[in-house]
């Protein structure tokens, strides 16, 4: 009996493997459905599908994983599908029924995606991501599928633990920021080392790799894994891995999409009368504190005291103030006090944001043989900006072919792409020299029109030059003052052209011969071409500068021109061989790479012939200059990758690196790793686990290196000085000196980094969560070192300090089936702690300023990387009791200082207890912009063709320092403010909500100083991605001649909670990780929705 029916299994299994036709005949079909090791899979679906009349059976197998459907049609075909989350559905085609005949098949169903048993891309090679011994997370095509996205940076988004990936700035084409587990340095860079298809690129702005060309992206998180790039490893490594051809007949993919986008968050602003009764509020409040600080001035020498009104007409208030202009009421707020209608509103928000439109098309085609396999793809993507006047575009094709001759086997990945950016100046402060877009709208007065009455732009609040001469009493005129300097934001972003078209062509190829079962030899030569051209101008038809009177300007332009070659040669011998139950993987290589960058820049600013002509040959050449510069690598490679009945699991590596970067002392630096790994699921006390599938324990140690500094920096550098020479005609020659000094013994920043972790997997890989804990020290930080002055030197680059990183991530997902509904879910945390351990010469604080003068970040020993050191805002003083209760502001005869604070002004935190009030020294940490911890979470639901996705990421626990409230927060009634003043302090009878101060042109008591007022919350959970679609039935499909049709609708940043008061809390205004966290207006992000259709022929 044992006999027959093994015999009849085995059969069953042949047929099943061959064509899928039936062995016996009948009209009742049983089975059952096994995972790849032989276990049943409980919760299974089998689908039977009459392909003549569409009719449709299904059921679910039992805990045995056996299933029985009666009742079938006999001679007729049907297509049987088996599926299991987390397996690939597997489909037996055209299975014909007879009479009277029964069929039991034994279906066997492999794992799929985002499952332990997927294989995962490593440096120089890849492996099964059961036996992977370090930390390495990773998304695949199927992960992309279902969402519009154009940058692969998004794709990463709240995905990984461990790698937080920011969008500061929502300028069309713009980079994203990516962090590997915190920041482990202080001066040098802090990006981690992309690497397409085996060749690590020059330029980190990754904008220009189409997105659907993308077969998978993994970051390399720990040391020990991404020790295998040594010196370029400190900051992690993300390897993306483009898509290849397949064995059969040609796949032909389509991808296209249209959307709409807009302005995320609209900062709520003043209308023009509500702003025109804060600007006398502010003059008025001037008014009196100048006349309180003259009076009392007069009494102590004796003089008569001046008697004044809030009544006191402009001239009076000039004659009575020595013609302080602080105090005049302009004359352009009279009509809106005194409620006339139909006047000038202009919410310049409105003004420069747009609904724009985006686009991207793309075509893919896929094959081949055993003898050659090909992938080809085109695109086209169109973004516009929400703001006037800027967009980007970008044309990439990719070809990649693999063919295999003999023991050879050869390659070529070949992709070119050419972009076209229309910036605008966004980003900065109002008065930025012909930048600013953003602050310029929230700041300039709404009482302003963006046109005169000619058409020409309006450039009034230029200090309000247009108006307020008041006439004094002895027929003096003085102007009024009544604005600030600021451009015409809508000028700003049409007048002036900044036009960027780069052409880059990444490729490689590669030679792979197998000398013996055992052993391949692979030679790949890859090489990355750049190059960029940037033009600008700026018309006569725009001012000269922001101030009072200014007149039009001559026209300026500029041309820069940037060529960047990259090329690697690495040669590797591998080795893998099982013997018994060893499996050994042993890799050498030996990898020369070399970049070499060149620029020219130059700048005409007279003489253009006419506005209509923007080329600088145009115009006559001031200025330019031309640079060059060149880095080398040189490097050998040597790692072993050893398995034990696939439960003892071991990973050895080691770099050497030779650079040219380093001192001539230390050319050379050496990155060792090792991992191990134990499969606790193996064990015969887990192996038939109905709970656990799959279990495996995980520690590894590893030391990389950062070689992100100038090339130069160990050498020295000069720059050019003029000699002036004596004689009847002195004159200037033009000579060289030396402004850095050398270091022969300069090296990398060295990271070394403990990792204990483990992967799991349950109830037949229903459940999986993966668990790392890491401890991470990176030595020899790069500091400018004090050095004696006989040197001819200030300071010197050195090798001193050092930054603590530990944290721990986590991963967990499901998959589950639920009759014809299946749902996924994955979650990530993560939390990360970062401390300066130690610094430079005695632990100094390094102490540095932010885009303001007196807006400090210090780095300190115990303390986060480029914390916020600012005094400590108390309150508001809601009365005269409040301000005479607090000591630090009373003269030494005990009186109240007229010239520190009042009522209505902040209430400042004496931080050294000395008593006195002295915010160049009363300040401490306040806060930092890196957060506790990270998060992500994505769900998706299939139901017959429908489905829904949803993912979301935020952070929580860290501070922005919004600068921008400096502006239009400040109450000085010299720019519009947001739409919170309303709630300042008025009077003693109204102190508004005890957070906003009274409104001042002259900003008494430091009310203006960057303080902790001016940090918020950056927490936040952004909704980054709704997709809802349909997949036509496959016999509709087909009737089309297509294989596949689904249509889509998206959003992208449809929802953001937040307590942030900006644009967007993601933003940062600078990448010094020293000064980090700035919001000083910059590109907001936007919201889109978007129409799609993914075609397969």
């Amino acid at each position: 009996m044992l006999k027959k029916f093994t015999t009849h299994l085995f059969f069953c299994l042949l047929m099943m493997s061959v064509s899928a036709k039936t062995w016996a005949q009948t009209s009742e079909i049983t089975g059952i459905v096994k995972d790849e090791t032989g276990r049943p899979l409980l919760g299974a679906s089998v689908l039977l599908l009459n392909t003549k009349t569409n009719e449709k059976k299904g059921i679910m197998v039992n805990s045995e994983g056996q299933f029985s459907i009666k009742g079938l049609s006999a001679n007729v075909p049907y297509n049987i599908s088996a599926s299991y989350i987390g397996y690939e559905t597997k489909t037996i085609s055209n299975y014909i029924l007879k009479p009277g005949e029964q069929a039991t098949l034994l279906i066997q169903l492999n794992p799929s995606s985002n499952n332990l048993s997927d294989v995962v891309v490593v440096g120089y090679g890849s492996q099964k991501k059961k036996d992977v011994t370090t930390a390495i997370a990773s998304i695949k095509a199927s992960d992309l599928e279902n969402q519009p996205i154009s940058n692969a940076a998004e794709a990463m988004v709240g995905k990984m633990a461990g790698v937080q990936v920011s969008q500061g700035s929502g300028a069309p084409g713009g980079a994203l920021s990516i962090k590997v587990r915190g920041v482990g340095t202080i001066t040098a860079g802090s990006n981690p080392l992309y690497v397409i298809d085996g060749v690590p690129i020059s330029n980190d702005n990754i904008n220009t790799l189409n997105t659907n060309d993308i077969a998978s992206i993994e970051v390399l998180k720990d040391a020990s894994s991404a020790a295998i790039y040594g010196s370029r490893g400190s900051n992690g490594v993300v390897l993306i891995t483009t898509k290849q051809g397949k064995n059969g007949v040609t796949t032909i993919n389509v991808n296209s999409y249209t959307g709409w986008q807009s302005l995320a968050h609209k900062i709520k602003m003043m209308d023009a009368y509500q702003y025109a009764q804060m600007v006398l509020e502010s003059r008025n409040n001037s008014y009196v504190d100048v006349m309180e600080a003259n009076n009392r001035k007069y009494l102590a020498t004796g003089k008569p005291l001046v008697n004044y009104s809030v009544n006191d007409n402009n001239g009076l208030r000039l004659f009575n103030t020595g013609n302080n202009t602080n105090t005049v009421l302009p004359l352009e707020v009279l009509p809106y006090l005194q409620g006339q209608q139909g006047l000038t509103n202009t919410d310049w928000q409105d003004q420069i944001f747009r609904t724009a439109p985006i686009q991207d098309h793309s075509i893919s085609a896929a094959g081949g043989s055993e003898s050659m396999k090909y992938y080809g793809s085109l695109e086209y993507f169109d973004q516009d900006g929400i703001i006037l006047n800027s967009g980007f575009k970008r044309y990439s094709g990719r070809v990649n072919l693999e063919g295999k001759k003999g023991v050879v086997k050869y390659g070529i990945n070949f992709s070119p792409s050419v972009t076209n950016e229309k910036r605008v100046n966004a980003n900065g402060a109002y008065n930025a020299n012909g930048g600013g877009i953003v602050a310029s709208a929230l700041h300039y007065a709404p009482i302003f029109s963006v046109y005169n009455p000619d058409g020409s732009y309006n450039f009034d609040q230029n200090s309000w030059s247009a108006g307020t001469k008041t006439t004094l009493p002895d027929n003096r005129t003085a102007d009024g003052n009544g604005g600030t300097q600021a451009w015409n934001p809508v000028a700003l972003a049409m007048l002036q052209k900044d036009d960027v078209a780069t052409t880059r062509m990444t490729g490689s190829a590669f030679l792979e011969a197998e000398l013996s079962k055992d052993l391949k030899y692979r030679v790949q030569l890859g090489v990355d071409l750049f190059n960029s051209s940037e033009d600008t101008f700026r018309p006569s038809t725009f001012p000269q500068s922001n101030t009072a009177g200014n007149p039009i300007s001559e026209a300026t332009g500029s041309s820069r021109t940037i060529k960047e070659t990259n090329w690697l040669l690495e040669q590797t011998l591998n080795y893998a061989k099982t013997i018994g139950d060893h499996n050994i993987n042993a890799l050498v290589g030996w990898s020369t790479q070399k970049d070499d960058l060149s620029g020219n820049y130059a700048f005409a600013s007279k003489g253009f012939i006419s506005d209509q002509v923007e080329f600088i040959k145009a115009g006559l050449v001031t200025n330019g200059t031309a640079t060059r510069t060149q880095w080398a690598l040189a490097s050998g490679i040597a790692r072993l990758q050893y398995g034990y009945k696939g439960k003892y699991l071991f990973t050895g590596s080691i770099r050497a690196d030779g650079s040219s970067k380093f001192g001539k002392n230390n050319k050379w630096g050496y990155f060792p790793s090792a991992s191990l790994g134990w499969r606790l699921s193996e064990e015969d006390f887990l192996k038939n686990s109905e709970t656990i599938s799959d279990l495996k324990l995980r520690a590894s140690y590893g030391l990389t290196g950062n070689f992100n500094i100038p090339n130069y920096a160990a050498q020295g550098s000069m720059n050019n000085f003029g000699y002036v020479f004596g004689g009847s005609t002195p004159g200037v020659i033009n000579g060289a000196a030396p402004i850095a000094k050398p270091n022969d013994d300069l090296q990398w920043e060295k990271t070394a980094q403990l990792n204990v972790g483990f992967d799991a997997a349950f109830f037949n890989n229903q459940l999986t969560l993966s668990v790392d804990v890491y401890n991470s020290n990176t030595n020899n930080l790069l500091l400018d070192v004090p050095v004696p002055i006989s040197t001819g030197f200030a300071t010197e680059l050195k090798n001193i300090g050092k930054v603590n990183n530990k944290g721990i991530d986590i991963n967990l997902g499901t998959q589950q089936q639920f009759g014809a509904v299946k749902w996924t879910a994955s979650g990530n945390f993560s939390k990360n702690i970062n401390k300066v351990v130690e610094l430079g010469p005695g632990n100094a604080d390094i102490i540095k300023t932010g885009s303001v003068a007196n807006a400090y970040f210090i780095t300190r020993v115990g303390e986060p990387i480029g914390s916020y050191y600012l005094p400590v805002v108390l309150g508001v003083f809601k009365n005269q009791a409040e301000v005479n209760a607090y000591p630090h502001y009373l003269d030494t005869q005990g009186n109240y200082d007229v010239n520190t604070s009042k009522p209505g002004d902040f209430k400042f935190k004496d931080v050294d207890g000395d008593g006195v009030i002295d915010l160049t020294k009363d300040r401490e940490i306040v806060g930092n912009y890196l957060p506790k911890f990270t998060y992500g979470f994505a769900t998706s639901f299939e139901y017959k063709g429908i489905d829904l996705g949803v993912a979301m990421q935020g952070v929580y626990g860290n501070q922005i320092l919004n600068l921008s409230r400096r502006y239009f927060a400040n109450k000085e009634g010299n720019m519009n403010n947001m739409i919170s003043s309303l709630d300042r302090w008025k009077s003693e009878s109204d102190p508004g909500s005890g957070q906003d101060v009274r409104a001042n042109r002259a900003a008494k008591g430091s009310n203006g100083t960057t303080s902790t007022w001016h940090i918020e919350n950056g927490s936040y959970l952004r909704i980054r991605n709704i997709a809802l679609g349909y997949t036509l039935p496959e016999s509709l499909a087909k009737k089309l001649t297509l294989n596949k049709v689904r249509i889509y609708v998206a959003m992208q940043n449809p929802f953001t909670f937040t307590k942030y008061t900006g644009y967007n809390p993601e933003v940062t205004n600078r990448s010094d990780a020293t000064t980090n966290g700035e919001d000083y207006g910059v590109y907001p992000t936007a919201k889109t929705t978007s129409i799609g259709i993914n075609i397969t022929l």
